[in-house]
């Protein structure tokens, strides 16, 4: 743990667009930055490095190519998450493809409910998974990735294209959970049928 902390590299600058009073800064470990501006948040860091490390080695193994840097940006109030991600309150993080960058709630909120290491490592998946992969496909995969389960009974007979709508646009939280677990057993049943992770 004290050798992986001397890694880490701080840097102190102000985020664009920056939420107003509050003070942002920069760890780096080979392949990362990340910013927050939470100083209660910073002592689940080298937590964080090490998933992440781990992920890109496993990411690698699946025959995945993840970016040689990812910008993880941990925002200090669902406010500042908001804004950037335009994403609703039950949803944890994000992945930006083009900016190789995921944003993700405060982690004390992340660790509480218990999903640091997976929500990193499903997010980490979608900046490196193939780009014309449908949503059900990418969102599968990357529970299956991160060792998720379903914590919902998958939406029955769905269609695709309907499948792809909410993992777009979620209603509310019940509905993307049955959704994720729809896209979930899609996937599995993919990879099955092809004797295969990606």
């Amino acid at each position: 743990m004290k050798a992986y902390w001397v890694s880490l590299i701080l840097i102190s600058w102000p985020l664009a667009p920056p939420v107003q009073a509050q003070t942002w800064q920069a760890y780096q470990s080979p392949g990362f930055t990340v910013q927050t501006a939470s100083k209660a948040d910073a002592r689940y860091l080298a937590r964080l490095f090490q998933t992440l490390e781990r992920a890109r080695k496993d990411l690698k193994e699946w025959g995945l190519q993840p970016p040689d840097r990812v910008w993880v940006v941990v925002h200090p109030n669902l406010e500042s998450y908001r804004k950037a991600t335009a994403q609703p309150w039950f949803v944890l993080a994000q992945a930006n493809r083009p900016q190789h960058r995921m944003d993700l709630q405060r982690l004390s909120v992340v660790v509480e409910r218990g999903q640091l290491e997976a929500v990193l490592r499903h997010e980490y998946f979608h900046l490196a998974q193939p780009e014309d992969w449908p949503s059900w496909l990418a969102e599968g995969s990357a529970m299956i990735f991160a060792g998720q389960k379903p914590t919902a009974k998958a939406l029955p007979g769905i269609s695709a294209a309907r499948l792809e709508e909410i993992l777009a646009n979620p209603p509310n939280s019940q509905t993307l959970a049955r959704a994720m677990a729809a896209a979930y057993d899609r996937a599995r049943a993919y990879w099955k049928k092809r004797g295969r992770a990606p």
